[in-house]
């Protein structure tokens, strides 16, 4: 069900228009800008409305709680934004701009670095120099938050999480049992995560009432979680593969194996796979082009068919050496084959490539 909502979903989408991802990679410097912009904008705004600014008739100087060290304002993370911006559209621009990015960028870090080295040294009770300060200076309670603050526990939920991802993404690359296997991975963790978020809202809870917060140390491996993932990678890829009967290619039909001859002697019926007439065939199998080279004619137009034998989504793309889009087909659906009527192109070097699935690729000559 689910792989056949995902190439339902394929399917709809490929009668969009498929962008030029250069143009749009070229693109990435000013839509960081205008984020950058947004971000600034939305930052006034928030400033302008927090909270009570008076308290009667003259301004309050705001004060952090005893013994908690807030650090003051900053322009060193804007001057970041503006480095990371610079050396972005070097990269883009190329030529001496990449320099100059870099140049920028190396400088707002190393002000930024500065800056909160001596933020530490006076949170620390030092001034730099080694000398201690006792004004300011901090307590540094051992193994332990300052009172009233609480610090979670370390976890390995971000880390479990982020291997069910990559679990879920080969998936919806592999199709089929892979795909639901991934899903399964990404319900297992975050129940995980969810389960030691409760726990963590529990005891502050209760550490609101007893005033002790016990963090409960560094956390034990999680061997059972890691176990189930090993578990699901395995069943996936044993699933995915043929190894197992029916568990992935192409099953033999009921009557008996392929090319088998029927019952008293007779010859054997043709094949029920029409033949294909294309200047260049490309066979789609196992989310793989079966050719991994192939010759085109040059200077005219020619015919390039695709036998899409597996049940997922697949296309033809060609790009020139420089990475240029010259020919793309449309998605089809399989197991189905699709004779696609392309353009002349000059002698040369190609790529051609499944635009849903940018593993499939290969190189083709045209000559």
């Amino acid at each position: 069900m689910i792989q056949e909502i995902w190439t339902q979903f394929l399917a709809f989408t490929s009668k969009l228009v498929v962008p030029d991802w250069g143009s749009l990679v070229a693109l990435i410097p000013v839509l960081l800008l205008v984020l950058g912009v947004a971000y600034l904008v939305w930052i006034v705004i928030r400033f302008g409305s927090a909270g009570p600014v008076r308290r009667g008739k003259r301004r309050q100087t705001p004060r952090a709680p005893t013994g908690i060290h807030m650090p003051g304002p900053s322009f060193a993370p804007f001057l970041g934004a503006v480095g990371v911006f610079f050396l972005g559209f070097g990269l883009v621009a190329g030529g001496l701009w990449t320099l100059v990015g870099a140049l920028i960028l190396v400088i707002t870090l190393l002000y930024w670095g500065r800056e909160a080295l001596r933020d530490y040294d006076t949170a620390a009770g030092h001034d730099g120099g080694g000398a201690a300060v006792i004004v300011g200076a901090l307590p540094a309670p051992a193994g332990s938050p300052p009172e009233g603050v609480h610090i979670p526990a370390p976890s390995f939920r971000p880390l479990l999480v982020a291997g069910a991802m990559t679990i879920l993404v080969l998936g919806l690359v592999l199709g089929g049992w892979a795909m639901i296997l991934g899903f399964i991975a990404i319900v297992v963790t975050g129940l995980g995560w969810l389960w030691d978020a409760t726990r963590e809202y529990r005891a502050t809870e209760h550490a609101d009432v007893t005033g002790h917060l016990d963090a409960g140390g560094n956390p034990p491996w999680p061997r059972a979680t890691f176990a189930a993932l090993a578990v699901i990678v395995v069943a996936a890829l044993v699933l995915s593969s043929n190894l197992l009967p029916n568990s992935g290619g192409d099953a033999a039909p009921s009557g008996g194996p392929v090319g088998s001859a029927p019952a008293g002697g007779g010859a054997p019926p043709p094949s029920a796979t029409p033949a294909i007439v294309a200047d260049a065939i490309l066979t789609a199998k196992g989310t793989q082009f079966v050719e991994k080279t192939i010759s085109l004619p040059a200077g005219k137009a020619f015919t390039l068919a695709l036998d899409n034998q597996d049940t997922l989504p697949h296309n033809i793309e060609l790009k020139d050496a420089s990475g240029a889009k010259v020919f793309e087909g449309e998605i089809v659906t399989g197991p189905a084959v699709k004779v696609y009527d392309v353009p002349a192109v000059p002698a040369g070097q190609y790529t051609f490539m499944c635009t849903v699935h940018p593993n499939m690729t290969g190189t083709a000559t045209a000559g």
